[in-house]
């Protein structure tokens, strides 16, 4: 995968308003989407000219091949000492009659460094293109939950934890920096959940063993 030329985001993405898509001509998407976190106003999700020219040189990007291969981004990342590239794609799904998309994790770092980036891939035949995305949470929450109110997220796992500050509970933060200490170990997932009213069924009878001895525990009563 490697990203190219301008493709237009999906509507439904789109009107989540949490990602920028620089409109080049060229196959150099991956910087423009980079310096796309520099430019401000309207003018981040038009043709990319002067807007975007101007902070050429506030990065380091020698070394990149054109179009730009997953596999070129942890060059960026050792030109540029301050920087961490985090790469998202999107799996297509039909709802209720609707094309929605659904947001995975492709490359995510250890480590978020000062100069972090989000980046969404997206696709269209053959073809990839990156984007920048200017908020994770508003990108990924409906995905989640319906909650209205402010939620974060681990952008390992998707793992959501309430912003809001509640009495005698960890802040949102607090219970994300606890839960990196588990999930960061782990590679990057997408959890797939069952569907409403589905039910789970063991099947494999023939990989049992019989025990001499079985322990049953009942933990509502511990609950």
């Amino acid at each position: 995968m490697c990203g190219s030329s301008y493709i237009p985001l999906p509507k439904d993405i789109k009107n989540k308003r949490a990602v920028v898509n620089p409109r080049n001509m060229d196959e150099e998407c991956f910087k423009w989407t980079i310096l796309a976190k520099r430019v401000t106003g309207i003018n981040r999700d038009r043709f990319v000219g002067s807007n975007y020219t101007k902070h050429e040189n506030k990065y380091n990007f020698s070394g990149l091949t054109h179009p730009t291969p997953l596999s070129d981004i942890k060059h960026f990342e050792k030109n540029n000492s301050n920087v961490s590239v985090n790469v998202y794609g999107l799996k297509k799904e039909e709802k209720n009659k609707k094309t929605l998309h659904t947001v995975f994790p492709i490359k995510v770092v250890d480590e978020e460094k000062t100069g972090h980036f989000g980046l969404l891939l997206i696709n269209e035949n053959e073809k990839s293109h990156y984007t920048y995305i200017s908020n994770f949470s508003r990108l990924v929450g409906s995905q989640k939950n319906s909650h209205e109110h402010t939620l974060i997220f681990c952008k390992r796992c998707f793992t959501s934890f309430d912003n809001q500050k509640l009495k005698n509970k960890l802040s949102g933060q607090a219970a994300l920096d606890q839960h990196k200490m588990i999930c960061g170990e782990n590679k990057p997932i997408l959890p797939v959940m069952p569907e409403p009213g589905s039910k789970l069924n063991f099947d494999a009878y023939g990989k049992t063993q019989r025990h001499p001895i079985v322990i049953y525990a009942d933990f509502e009563a511990i609950l």
